[in-house]
């Protein structure tokens, strides 16, 4: 396969989990408002620093109110990573690679780039919420014509470890902002709406009904982290997205380099002990996981591309 086409089928992998990511987050914090007291402050700056683009937010907004948070990260073009920018990204990719990939696989990613090109009003609640829902179908229906439609060849490998790398970096990164107040140092300093926070990180990854399934205790700060870190079996858990990348590593021609990168960020994942980490000592950690897959996703690059997007 030649390297430019490697390179499209990566990064629109990588695209098409961001919108989805992105649009999972942004449902899951309407829904949180709803279960916090009237009058209580909210911080939708926290949403622009999950996505990392608070530079380009603050040079832009003196403001982080609800609706220009809402815009930016949803249907601004001029915001790359915002939902309507990734979704023209990936288009783009998969057009470039039209013939590695199946039609209607194309169709469903062009059909709503042309939806969010309208520029939906994503600053009323209830609108907000019927985009949310249509771009987070048509992504999971995206990944069925993925798994259903595409050979096991090196454009499927390509392509799936790019949502792999992007379902673990988007996990790391919810974690990291979301539980910046949820661990505190000492009990007497827990919010009184943790819980309500808690089941809102686990809604913001696709997470709250496999953690009731399979952790069956109640929802608490250390059993979320180690859930969302190193669960085997949950697909968006760091330590399966990792895993995932392993597997379809092995299958791509002269991995070792990127092997070696990639034992790195598992040893680290591994190493979790999430029953003492206090907030400070998990962003440490997140910071640190959340370089390790920046630095996998460089070698990927290096490896196989001729250069590196982001």
């Amino acid at each position: 396969m030649l390297s430019r086409i490697a390179d499209n089928l990566f990064w629109a992998g990588r695209y098409i989990e961001r919108a989805e990511a992105s649009a999972r987050l942004i449902n899951a914090t309407s829904l949180l408002l709803f279960d916090l007291p009237d009058g209580r402050d909210f911080d939708w700056h926290t949403l622009v620093e999950i996505m990392g683009a608070e530079a380009g937010f603050d040079a832009r907004h003196d403001v982080a109110d609800e609706t220009r948070v809402m815009r930016y990260l949803a249907t601004d073009r001029e915001h790359p990573g915002s939902i309507a920018a990734s979704l023209v990204a990936a288009r783009e990719n998969l057009r470039s690679a039209r013939d590695h990939v199946p039609r209607e696989l194309w169709e469903e990613i062009n059909e709503l780039h042309l939806f969010m090109a309208e520029a939906p009003d994503v600053a009323r609640r209830v609108t907000r919420s019927h985009v949310m829902d249509r771009i987070i179908r048509t992504a999971r229906t995206a990944d069925g014509h993925i798994d259903a439609g595409m050979s096991r060849d090196a454009a499927y490998d390509m392509l799936t470890l790019g949502l792999a790398i992007e379902r673990a970096d988007m996990t790391t990164r919810v974690l990291d902002v979301r539980t910046a107040d949820l661990l505190p140092s000492t009990p007497e300093t827990l919010s009184p709406y943790r819980n309500a926070q808690w089941i809102s990180v686990l809604k913001s990854l696709s997470a709250f009904q496999m953690y009731r399934r399979h952790v069956r205790t109640r929802v608490s700060g250390p059993s979320v982290v180690r859930f969302l870190l190193t669960d085997p079996a949950f697909p968006g858990s760091a330590w399966f997205c990792l895993r995932t990348a392993g597997d379809k590593l092995a299958r791509l021609p002269r991995p070792g380099p990127v092997q070696t990168q990639l034992a790195r960020a598992q040893r680290t994942v591994n190493g979790v002990d999430a029953g003492q980490l206090s907030g400070e000592r998990l962003s440490h950690l997140l910071d640190r996981i959340q370089i390790e897959i920046a630095d996998l996703s460089q070698a990927i690059a290096d490896r196989y591309f001729d250069g590196a997007r982001g």
